[in-house]
């Protein structure tokens, strides 16, 4: 009987640490804009090198809605159409720097308030050296890291403001 509930215990144990395994794939080297039609449908949860997303056509990121680590750095930058980090909900560590810049229409970071800001910046992975390591610019909103951590993650386009209206 004891040994009974002690083969069960070990083919739990095995299962879970399988289904652990497969849930946490490695994209193995650096990711650019080409290949994440690739990464979103290989469901990767982390990146073994660099993200640069550059010239990308999306509003929002949400083919990276699976990311939770990077190793290296992270590169988003001359993206046009970009409005939104959304996608990014569950990424909380980086390795390298995190760049945000020459996003015109890019006015909502919110999607990093979950993750990243909320438990990175307060003390795990990313936390030291965070002022040199993030940095946001010519975006069409550039919060500071004191911004983000005050939940003032969005603001507001100002051609959506009507002054002849």
């Amino acid at each position: 009987m004891q040994l009974d509930k002690l083969i069960l215990l070990l083919v739990i144990t095995i299962t879970m640490g399988i289904v652990k395994t497969q849930a946490q794939k490695k994209w193995q080297g650096d990711l650019l804009t080409d290949n994440l039609q690739d990464f979103a449908s290989g469901a990767y949860t982390e990146v073994e090198g660099n993200i640069i997303v550059e010239e990308y056509e999306g509003a929002d990121l949400t083919v990276f809605t699976m990311l939770e680590k990077c190793s290296g750095n992270v590169s988003i930058s001359d993206n046009k159409k970009l409005e939104s980090l959304k996608g990014l909900e569950n990424l909380k560590e980086v390795g390298g720097s995190f760049l945000i810049t020459n996003n015109p229409e890019l006015y909502s970071y919110c999607a990093l308030q979950k993750e990243l800001i909320s438990t990175g910046i307060k003390g795990v992975k990313i936390s030291k050296g965070i002022i040199e390591k993030m940095e946001t610019q010519d975006n069409g909103y550039n919060p500071s890291i004191m911004s983000l951590q005050n939940r003032k993650c969005s603001a507001v386009k100002f051609e959506d403001f009507c002054f002849s209206c």
